[in-house]
């Protein structure tokens, strides 16, 4: 007997399921009928303590393991860089963390870190730099120190700044190898300017003339206590993390700041599709305009509008219209950004050459959908519940918690911002979805970008606009 025949025998000898019973009450009820209390959720709020030198710290207790978490935001980043010195702020951050201080170099941090299983790191962005740590609560103090050290007192030595000034000088080499960065960066320069803030990039020129001055009056320029927002959370008392702090932090000198304000953002970019020619077998296409400011309005209809337009994975249109439906790209995406003066609206795509154009037409045609056709109450609703519930997920431990409250302080958002999120995210309606959608995104105003085989993209994207071709190395606007 097969083994086949014997299991047929055997699931004969079964008893049958019993039927459902008439009186359950949800016997005969499909699954997506079902209703849910709504999901109301509030995170718990750190401690928050102000320094006498300024320094805010947001502190909180995280008794599940015996570990020390801390993250130090300065308010201070790339849109800082003095003109003509591009890559200043980013080189300023790697060296105070590889050249360390006179007291503690930065191979001598390597080796205190590693002799207790800490990590120190630091990283830049366009408007603040980010220096995070960890290691175990009994080990507090030395990670403080080096964190004190590093932020308070970095030396820039010489040999680690021709280091890092190297690394960056090979990053600009070989920052036209990838399709999706080159998309990126001619797409900012589009619609910004190429000497903006929000878009310039170091060339190897001005790396090589950066010096150690240059990075010393950088941070004596922007590193201040009174320009820095602190998260921590370890097992140990709220009253214990603030003595620490205060014990390698407290007597960092306050200073006056006087950090000059990017120039603001001018709305010139004009329709037109740029090809970037680089010889590929797929395009990368980027399609947009300017978009919001982050103290704007309409924030909360906007990240609604956002996840079911094209941050909502494959519950979103342009997931749906452009890849599933008409199978033109491997990935697509849709959303309105909110910046410190102007985001981006931008859609973008990987497809295959063959397909940029018909990729193109089905984006656009989901915008004007969108535009154009009420939002279905099933469609608001699936959105709101994603938001609420990613939302919720964000915040699985004390630190998370911690981080976010200082981000957004750092960020300028309003204070009550995470107790009402979700409230406001609920009371968005279809109404809401549509006015915003229609305040703020143009279909006229289009700027296409398209990285690949010029004479392939140019042929297709005939028609859509004034078309010009560039190489990967020369920059736009």
């Amino acid at each position: 007997m097969t083994r086949y025949a014997l299991l047929a025998i055997l699931s004969l000898m079964l008893p049958m399921p019993a039927p459902a019973r008439a009186d359950y009450p949800f016997s005969r009820t499909h699954p997506s009928t079902l209703k849910y209390p709504e999901l109301r959720f509030t995170p718990p709020e750190p401690v928050e303590r102000t320094l006498p030198n300024g320094m805010t710290l947001y502190l909180m207790e995280d008794r599940e393991l015996p570990l020390l978490r801390v993250e130090a935001y300065v308010k201070t980043g790339s849109i800082y860089d003095p003109a003509g010195k591009v890559g200043t702020a980013r080189l300023t951050a790697t060296v105070m963390r590889t050249g360390g201080s006179e007291r503690l170099q930065g191979d001598a941090i390597d080796e205190k870190l590693e002799f207790v299983g800490g990590k120190l790191e630091v990283s830049v962005g366009d408007e603040f730099t980010t220096v995070s740590g960890s290691a175990l609560s009994k080990d507090a103090d030395a990670l403080l120190e080096v964190l004190a050290e590093v932020l308070r007192r970095p030396v820039f030595p010489e040999e680690k700044l021709a280091l890092a000034k190297a690394q960056m000088m090979e990053g600009i080499r070989r920052q036209n190898d990838q399709p999706a960065s080159i998309a990126n960066r001619v797409f900012a320069q589009a619609l910004y300017g190429k000497e903006s803030p929000w878009a310039r990039q170091p060339t190897i020129a001005e790396v090589e003339k950066l010096s150690r001055a240059d990075l010393v009056g950088f941070h004596q320029r922007t590193y201040a206590p009174n320009n820095t927002v602190l998260a921590i959370a370890a097992d140990m008392s709220v009253d214990e993390m603030a003595r620490r702090v205060e014990r390698w932090l407290g007597d960092w000198e306050r200073r006056t700041l006087e950090l000059p304000e990017p120039e603001p953002v001018k709305d010139e970019a004009r329709p037109e599709v740029i090809i970037v020619a680089k010889e590929t077998q797929q395009a990368n296409l980027r399609v947009g305009h300017l978009g919001i400011s982050r103290d704007n309005a309409d924030r909360y209809p906007v990240r609604v509008m956002n996840h079911l337009f094209g941050l909502g994975g494959f519950s979103s249109r342009l997931m749906r219209d452009v890849r599933s439906s008409k199978g033109l790209a491997y990935a697509v995406w849709g959303y309105l950004g909110e910046g410190r003066d102007r985001g981006v609206f931008e859609m973008g795509a990987e497809t295959k050459v063959a397909s940029a154009r018909a990729a193109v037409d089905a984006m656009r045609q989901t915008l004007s959908d969108l535009l154009e056709k009420p939002v279905a109450p099933l469609e608001l609703s699936d959105a709101q519940s994603a938001l609420v519930n990613s939302f919720v997920a964000r915040f699985t431990s004390p630190f998370q918690i911690a981080r976010e409250k200082a981000l957004l302080d750092v960020l300028g958002f309003p204070e009550d911002y995470l107790r009402s999120y979700t409230r406001e995210i609920g009371a968005v309606t279809a109404a809401d979805v549509h006015r915003v959608a229609r305040a703020h995104l143009h279909p006229d105003r289009l700027v296409i970008v398209a990285v690949g085989p010029a004479k392939e993209l140019r042929e297709s994207m005939a028609g859509l606009g004034p078309v010009r071709v560039i190489s990967p190395d020369e920059t736009v606007r």
